[in-house]
């Protein structure tokens, strides 16, 4: 892709409105010291040290945050809690400038990924409020809302067990301009494209991602696929066409989390903003490179990153 060709994107990417419905969440990281020779007086354990508090938003509030952090105007559909968290995804979402009126404040403890990390390698995660039955209290009046706009593109997002988001919901999502990313419910997903990643692909077909089990698995859904592939890029395939886009070489330590929601974020922006299938890919790329060299954080990639990144490689 030439420079002219990406700052074109770049620009019409400014002018998109785009919709995230499903699960979102905090990321909290803490960096955490647990031999410290000091001991409660009152329980006699060893005290552990926690330093660095800083939080992210996460799940479907991070596919949200990396399309903000490109210039897409973004509405977000989901629920949260009344309680710390919670406040702190509403400031966050206010400070990214994404519209929060479809996030429903409802008695739950705010879905939350609390992230020790011991240097920049994380530790056992302690999850807050992933597994509420009340997810569910207002998703019939949010797919009403989301379905009557007419967004440049819309993006469905399940991540926890009991999920924002239905079979029935996602059934009724009848839109071209439109992906999901789902954990369990991808069957669900027959009128738009489906993004999964190589684990999610082999663990549905008990077959590895090949070019031919994709472009298979793609003509049987009659609908497009996403598939990423860690190292080796990603691939899109429809009934009509199959694309392979490498992944640049890597160096030095990375940090995948998160990437698979950039790619979402980054192939829906360029999509809306009228990009080829493989100009998105090629954009996803640029923007999950730059992610997963950022350590110890959920990453995101901005215009000005992706430029200086795209000229440094000399993408032709």
């Amino acid at each position: 892709m030439h420079l002219e060709r990406l700052e074109n994107l770049l620009a019409q990417i400014q002018q998109l409105r785009i919709a995230v419905m499903g699960d979102f969440a905090l990321d909290f990281y803490y960096d955490i010291q647990t031999a410290t020779g000091e001991f409660s007086i009152e329980t006699a354990k060893e005290v552990h040290l926690a330093s660095v508090p800083r939080a992210y938003l996460g799940g479907a509030g991070n596919v949200a945050k990396n399309l903000a952090l490109l210039g897409v105007q973004v509405s977000a559909f989901g629920v949260r809690g009344n309680d710390l968290f919670g406040r702190e995804m509403a400031h966050q979402m206010q400070s990214l400038g994404i519209d929060a009126t479809n996030i429903k404040e409802i008695a739950i403890d705010t879905p939350t990924y609390t992230k020790p990390m011991n240097g920049i390698v994380e530790q056992n995660r302690i999850d807050f409020g992933t597994r509420s039955a009340n997810f569910k209290s207002h998703t019939d009046e949010l797919v009403d809302v989301l379905k009557a706009d007419a967004f440049d593109w819309i993006i469905l997002n399940e991540q926890f067990s009991i999920s924002l988001l239905q079979s029935h919901h996602i059934e009724a999502v009848h839109k071209t301009n439109a992906i999901a990313d789902l954990r369990s419910l991808g069957s669900h997903a027959k009128h738009m494209l489906l993004k999964v990643n190589e684990a999610e692909f082999t663990k549905l077909h008990s077959k590895p991602a090949t070019k031919e089990h994709i472009q298979a698995w793609a003509t049987h859904r009659k609908q497009p696929v996403l598939v990423t592939l860690g190292e080796k890029g990603m691939v899109y395939a429809s009934e009509q066409e199959y694309h392979h886009h490498p992944a640049f070489p890597v160096s030095g330590p990375i940090d995948t989390v998160g990437a698979g929601d950039m790619v979402v974020a980054g192939f829906s922006a360029a999509r809306a903003a009228g990009a080829t299938v493989e100009e998105a890919c090629e954009l996803a790329s640029l923007a999950v490179h730059i992610t997963i060299h950022q350590l110890g954080v959920t990453g995101s990639a901005s215009p000005e990153a992706i430029r200086q990144l795209q000229d440094g490689h000399s993408i032709a």
